[in-house]
């Protein structure tokens, strides 16, 4: 009886120890990444709050992460974390425009504005490109 149950639990632990013996990229789920049907972002889909999931170009060399709230009355606040020594928060704030499908921030040079079919908008302009991905609505 004693040998059997030696055996029994050998057999198991074998066959718990077995997906150890996998390869990370054998074990690892395999996800294709879907391309993003972007389209053109009329005004009223702009206000909402935001977060940066991808940054690009020059600003990725000095930004980590943004945060926008764009109000409906052509407002904006949000914040910049930059990548400096010691990193740190900057405050934003000032007015948003739409102007001919680009996005005008304090009167200054336009971004490209293009909207996700679940509300992350893209700007791209001379400083690179930025994804900010819209958060649920409270």
């Amino acid at each position: 009886m004693r040998r059997a149950l030696v055996l029994a639990l050998a057999l198991l632990g074998a066959s718990c120890a077995g997906s150890g013996m996998l390869a990370p990229e054998q074990r690892a789920a395999a996800l294709e990444a879907q391309p993003v049907a972007w389209g053109p972002a009329p005004a009223e889909q702009v206000p909402g709050v935001y977060v940066s999931s991808e940054l690009t170009g020059t600003l990725a060399g000095y930004l980590r992460k943004l945060v926008y709230l764009f109000e409906s009355d052509g407002t904006y606040a949000g914040a910049a974390l930059v990548d400096a020594s010691p990193p740190r928060f900057e405050v934003l704030a000032g007015t948003w425009a739409w102007v001919d499908g680009a996005l005008v921030l304090d009167g200054g040079p336009p971004a490209a504005l293009e909207v996700s079919p679940d509300g992350a908008l893209r700007l791209s302009g001379a400083e690179g490109v930025v994804v900010l991905e819209r958060e649920r609505e409270r």
